[in-house]
C-alpha cells in the first residue's frame, strides 16, 4: 500500500529538528520495516506569522510504500516519534506537542483539491485543533499526538512550484558545540551558480544564511533550484567539522505561496492597495506609515532595503502593501511589511510663483487675493499656485525586505515547473533509499 504521511512539531526551541527527525525515521522504516520512499521528503513551511512556532514553522511530507495497514504504519512511526522527543529533542519540556497524520493514496487522491485547500489554509491562517481533528475523521486519516496533527494534515495536501533544500547534519557529540562555516565558501557558491541558488548568503551583513542556530543537530542548509548543483555546492562548503549525514528535501520555500490566499484577521498575510497619508521615523530606524483609510504599516530597521526605500516615500504616494496583520496595543492591528510595490509617486508640488518682474519669491495676500513679491512688492492677480514636477529618490517598481524569510520568493527567483529535471530526481531518490537503508543513524533512534 502506498501511503502520504504529515510529521510535525518534533523540534524544541532548544534541541531536535523535524526534519532531523523525518530522515532518522526514514532510516528506520527502511531498514527494519520493508518501507520504501517513493518520492523526495518535503519540507513544508507553513504560516510564518503564527506566534507560537518555533522560527522555522516546518513540517515534513512523506510518500511510503509499506506492506502493511495504515494504523500498523502509524504505531510504527509514532514510536519513533515517542523516542525522539524523549531522548533527542526534550520537546514536551519546551512545550512542543508532536504529531502525525496518514492517509492512503486513494483516499488522498478522492479529495485532493480538498487537502490543497487545508495546506494553502496551514500556510497563510490557523487552523484550529477541533477543525483538523474533524478533518481527520471524515477523511479517513490515522492520527497521532497533539498539535502537530495540524501540521502535519496541512502538509499532505502540498502541491504547486517547489525549489530544494540540502540539509547537512551534525554529529552528535558536536551538538553543543559552536558552528563554523567558511564565507568565501558560501559565496563562492553563489558566483558560480546564481542565480540557480538563493538565500544562501547576506551580503549587506556579510554572514551566510545557510548555518543554523541554536543547539539543533543542523550544520546547514542550502538553498537552490537544481539537485545536481546542491549536490556540487556540498562539496564545496568549507567547515571545521565531519558531517554525519545529509538529505536534499523538497520545499514551498522560496514561492510566495503563503501570499496566495490574503485576509484581514490577525496573522494573516494581507495584500492592500493604499494611499499614504503620513510617513513617521522612529526612534532606531523603523518606519510607520499610515494610509488615508487608517492602515498603520510598519517597515523594521531590519528589513533593509525596503526599510530604506520607506524612509523615501511621502504623503499621496500609493503603493500595493504586503505584509503580515498583527495585534497592536496602540493601533489595535498593524501590518509588518514584507514587500511594496510602488504604483504611483507623489511627484508634483504646488509652491508660489516668482515675480514676473524681479524673480523674487513672492507671499500670498490671502485665498483667490493673489500673490505679492517679497522684494519689489509687484502684485500678480493670479489666485493660483504653480504645479511644479520635482525628482524623487525612488522609482515604481517593487521593494522587498533584505530579513529571510522562508517562503518569500526572491524577485530573481524563476520558478518553472517545467524546468525541473525528473530523471535528477529520480536518480538522487533512488541514491537516497539506498543511503538510508546503509547510513548508520538507526541508533539515534
Amino acid at each position: 500500500m502506498k501511503y502520504i504521511v504529515g510529521i510535525d512539531d518534533h523540534d524544541s526551541y532548544k534541541f531536535g529538528c523535524t526534519t532531523h527527525f523525518s530522515i532518522l525515521l526514514l532510516s528506520n522504516l527502511i531498514k527494519f520495516h520493508n518501507v520504501k520512499l517513493l518520492d523526495l521528503p518535503y519540507l513544508v513551511r507553513l504560516n510564518p506569522n503564527v506566534p507560537w512556532k518555533t522560527r522555522g514553522n516546518a513540517a515534513i511530507r512523506l510518500f511510503l510504500e509499506f506492506n502493511g495497514t495504515k494504523k500498523e504504519l502509524a504505531e510504527i512511526i509514532f514510536y519513533y516519534s515517542t523516542k525522539y522527543v524523549e531522548n533527542i529533542s526534550l520537546a514536551h519540556n519546551f512545550g512542543r506537542k508532536p504529531g502525525l497524520a496518514i492517509i492512503d493514496e486513494e483516499d488522498f487522491k478522492k479529495n485532493q483539491a480538498k487537502f490543497y485547500d487545508l495546506y494553502i489554509m496551514g500556510v497563510s491562517d490557523i487552523i484550529p485543533m477541533d477543525y483538523a481533528r474533524s478533518i481527520a475523521e471524515k477523511y479517513n486519516i490515522e492520527i497521532r499526538g497533539d498539535r502537530g496533527i495540524i501540521g502535519s494534515i496541512a502538509s499532505i495536501g502540498v502541491s504547486g512550484d517547489y525549489t530544494y533544500e540540502l540539509i547537512a547534519y551534525r554529529k552528535k557529540e558536536n551538538w553543543l558545540r559552536k558552528r563554523y562555516i567558511e564565507n568565501q565558501s558560501v559565496k563562492e557558491i553563489d558566483t558560480l551558480y546564481f542565480p540557480n541558488v538563493f538565500a544562501n548568503y547576506d551580503y549587506i551583513e556579510d554572514k551566510p544564511l545557510i548555518i543554523s542556530h541554536g543547539y539543533d543537530p543542523i550544520l546547514f542548509g542550502i538553498r537552490g533550484t537544481s539537485i545536481k548543483i546542491l549536490l556540487n555546492a556540498l562539496k564545496m562548503i568549507r567547515t571545521e567539522e565531519d558531517i554525519d549525514f545529509f538529505a536534499i528535501f523538497k520545499s514551498n520555500q522560496g514561492t510566495d505561496i503563503h501570499l496566495k490566499f490574503t485576509g484581514t484577521h490577525f496573522y494573516q498575510e494581507i495584500k492592500r492597495l493604499i494611499e499614504i497619508d503620513e510617513v513617521s521615523i522612529l526612534k532606531g530606524g523603523d518606519v510607520l506609515i499610515r494610509s488615508t483609510n487608517n492602515d498603520h504599516i510598519f517597515v523594521y530597521k531590519e528589513t533593509g532595503e525596503l526599510n530604506k526605500a520607506a524612509k523615501q516615500l511621502k504623503k499621496g504616494d500609493k503603493l500595493l502593501v504586503y505584509g503580515a496583520i498583527k495585534p497592536s496595543q496602540k493601533f489595535g492591528k498593524i501590518i509588518e511589511a514584507e514587500k511594496f510595490e510602488i504604483i504611483e509617486l507623489n511627484d508634483i508640488i504646488y509652491s508660489n510663483p516668482f515675480c514676473p518682474k524681479c524673480g523674487s519669491s513672492t507671499e500670498s495676500l490671502g485665498k483667490n487675493k493673489g500673490f505679492r513679491c517679497k522684494k519689489c512688492k509687484y502684485i500678480i492677480k493670479s489666485s493660483g499656485k504653480v504645479k511644479k514636477k520635482i525628482t524623487r529618490d525612488i522609482s515604481l517598481g517593487i521593494y522587498q525586505t533584505r530579513a529571510y524569510r522562508h517562503l518569500t520568493k526572491p524577485l530573481f527567483l524563476e520558478l518553472d515547473s517545467n524546468k525541473i529535471d525528473i530523471n535528477e530526481e529520480l536518480a538522487y531518490l533512488h541514491f537516497l533509499n539506498d543511503s538510508l537503508n546503509s547510513y548508520k543513524i538507526s541508533s539515534y533512534l
